[in-house]
């Protein structure tokens, strides 16, 4: 794989709302990400797991062969860009590069056996490139606003990006839904000074999005706010971006226009390949994702302009790495039954 860093000054695939017409211009915007030279530095300076339970190992790029699939473009080019990072790893199974999660959640310590040593700066300077650390904008004008839950300040700070743009946007107020999955909160969570400092008697997830939505909207009447809990899929596992979008396909009022999703600054690209492959193409529905801010996640002002430890950035462009790969499967099933 090769490429430069397409995404400065242009905007990388997530900064523009996709169209389900516009499939093969997503396909070759994620070609662009995928191959950027931050990507590959990462890969090539970050070490990690190749198999679960191995060792921690130095990663290599695989670059293409001059004569082979340089040559195909759209969903083709995207599908063979994706098996390329499959020589790395296996990214679909746990435990392989860059996968920190503890009991399937994101965890805010880093792994200490993974930890990339002396490159917090440089790691976080090529995630901001890859636009780990970018709010976007939005460009159409939305008639619902999906805020996605998450932990400590996630849910405030997500709630706050999208009565932010709302604001901003002229005409009537579009209608707001608060989706989470059905989370209990534990004990580190519940006394942490993020989730303290707003929802000191919250419990759930649910009541995280519940004292969100009243600080976000409380003050605009006219907006309609809908808090959805999305139930567990039934396999152990609470659900997946994917699955929590999926659970709002079902919504009539998603065909009176444009979606927005508001979700945090490094979740932005692996959730606008979700929300394309839950409610885009699906639903033939234009989407787009934007933001809060990345200084609002501080736990402290002093925090403010810090970038987050190595490991949060690259569990999200691992994240994003397997996203692209299941939109590829999406697409190439979607034309092989068409």
């Amino acid at each position: 794989m090769s490429g430069g860093d397409g995404g400065i000054g242009r905007g990388w695939f997530f900064d523009r709302p996709f169209h389900p017409g516009d499939v093969d211009r997503l396909a070759e915007g994620v070609c662009a990400w995928l191959c950027s030279e931050s990507l590959r530095w990462l890969v090539e300076s970050v070490p990690g797991r190749r198999r679960p339970g191995g060792g921690v190992e130095p990663l290599r790029w695989t670059d293409e062969p001059a004569d082979s699939s340089v040559e195909a473009v759209g969903v083709a080019r995207l599908q063979a860009v994706v098996e390329r990072l499959g020589e790395i790893c296996d990214w679909a199974r746990p435990g392989t590069v860059w996968d920190f999660r503890q009991g399937g959640e994101r965890r805010f310590e880093e792994d200490r056996a993974m930890a990339s040593g002396d490159l917090t700066d440089e790691v976080a300077a090529h995630a901001a490139v890859l636009g780990l650390r970018s709010e976007g904008h939005v460009c159409a004008q939305p008639r619902t606003f999906v805020v996605l839950g998450g932990r400590r300040l996630a849910a405030l700070n997500r709630a706050r990006a999208a009565a932010r743009a709302i604001r901003r946007q002229p005409g009537p107020p579009p209608r707001v839904v608060m989706l989470c999955g059905r989370r209990s909160l534990d004990a580190a969570e519940r006394e942490s000074e993020e989730v303290r400092s707003y929802a000191p008697s919250a419990r759930t997830e649910l009541d995280l999005m519940a004292v969100a939505a009243g600080e976000a909207f409380g003050d605009d009447p006219a907006v309609e706010v809908e808090l959805v809990e999305v139930p567990d899929p039934g396999h152990g596992a609470r659900a997946s971006t994917y699955e929590t979008l999926r659970a709002l396909a079902v919504d009539p009022a998603l065909a009176t226009g444009p979606v927005a999703v508001a979700t945090s600054p490094t979740c932005r690209p692996f959730q606008y390949l979700e929300a394309a492959r839950a409610l885009g193409l699906p639903l033939g529905l234009a989407c787009e994702l934007i933001a809060h801010p990345p200084a609002w996640a501080a736990a402290s002002p002093a925090q403010a302009e810090a970038p987050h430890a190595p490991h949060v950035y690259l569990q999200e462009i691992r994240s994003t790495i397997q996203a692209a790969g299941r939109l590829a499967a999406a697409l190439n099933a979607t034309r092989a039954s068409a």
